[in-house]
């Protein structure tokens, strides 16, 4: 028989699909990374296992902890998925633009949920960072602290950037990556630009957010901050688990380019994928723009769109947001076309 003991055997090894239609005018290859295919959704399932494992292995994770963080979402349900399946309970902070699909799913795996305000700065002691950071201080409790821990990079240097590696065959000229906790880009960054220096790696940072300065004007001060409409990347603070020197250059993604670009995807490639998923194939396509046939671009769908079903996805939603979407004319069907479908 062949089968796996735990489900988190299952993490990593994610495909590449070639995208069609909706690259068709450009002239590189462009290459999406399933990470939604992990089996709690997303790219954050790889930095939940791989934190946890080792704190197991360092001693600082015992049974019977608390296995507590912030999170945009996404890393809270691979994070409870993980303590679901290795015997440990879990409490996250969340901020409240937070999707309700994904504070529910984090509940389904048994965690506890701390909705925090938004529209506060990250050290302000409503935050959703520094009630996270206030918890995971007391005995009884491991913080994951995602936004500066460095096993975050290492399990991306370890695992994410061999499997680019490996599946494009050497051939990668380019990796399109959000930046959230930094983790990601910084840890599949090093290792591509170990094998090969002349791989650009090329960030995505949405509006209001400070990475976009940081790498291109060598900047954190005197920026406007401000949350934006996207989960999962960007930040009003300095995180340590993001290396500047690994990323090339940034390109700011806009809300509205993000989520009609996402659209896009799922009806003319199936692909649904959220928010960011949308922001990186956006700017992986302004990259593309310059480069001729022998590029090799690689981005990531890092969630699902399905978690964003009420949101982004929704008509209504992005209506009422300000978004132009196209308008989906009903088509007269007959009852004998009906009989036959």
């Amino acid at each position: 028989m062949k089968y796996v003991n735990k489900i988190t055997e299952l993490i990593g090894n994610t495909p590449l699909i070639k995208l069609g239609k909706t690259v068709a005018h450009l002239k590189p290859s462009i290459f999406m990374k399933l990470e939604f295919l992990n089996p709690a959704g997303a790219v954050k399932d790889r930095m939940a296992y791989y934190i946890i494992k080792e704190g197991e292995k360092s001693g600082q994770l015992k049974k019977g902890d608390v296995i507590v963080d912030n999170s945009s979402g996404n890393a809270a349900i691979a994070t409870s998925m993980v303590a679901a399946a290795l015997g440990y309970k879990a409490v996250f902070a969340v901020a409240d633009k937070t999707s309700r699909e994904k504070i529910d799913l984090i509940r389904a795996y048994g965690a506890d949920v701390i909705i925090t305000p938004t529209h506060v700065p990250w050290d302000d002691p409503r935050s959703s960072y520094m009630q996270a950071y206030e918890l995971g201080q007391q005995p009884g409790y491991f913080y994951i602290s995602q936004y500066h821990n460095q096993l975050n990079v290492e399990a991306h240097y370890r695992h994410t950037g061999p499997e680019i590696w490996e599946d494009t065959d050497g051939k990668i000229t380019h990796l399109v990556a959000g930046i959230g906790t930094g983790g990601t880009i910084s840890g599949t960054g090093k290792f591509l630009k170990e094998k090969n220096p002349d791989i650009q790696v090329i960030g995505v940072d949405p509006e209001g957010s400070m990475f976009y300065d940081w790498v291109n004007n060598d900047t954190t001060e005197g920026i406007e901050l401000y949350p934006c409409k996207v989960e999962g990347i960007g930040t009003d603070m300095v995180v340590k688990a993001f290396h500047p020197e690994y990323v090339d250059y940034v390109i700011r993604a806009m809300d509205k380019e993000s989520f009609i670009t996402a659209r896009r995807l799922v009806r003319e490639e199936g692909i649904m994928g959220g928010g960011t998923t949308g922001s990186h194939l956006w700017a992986a396509m302004q990259v593309a723009k310059d480069l001729d046939e022998k590029a090799v671009i690689v981005t990531l769908a890092c969630d699902s769109g399905q978690r964003y079903l009420s949101k982004m996805y929704s008509d209504e939603w992005m209506r009422e947001q300000g978004y132009d979407i196209e308008e989906k004319k009903p088509q007269a069907v007959s009852l004998e076309q009906g009989r036959q479908i």
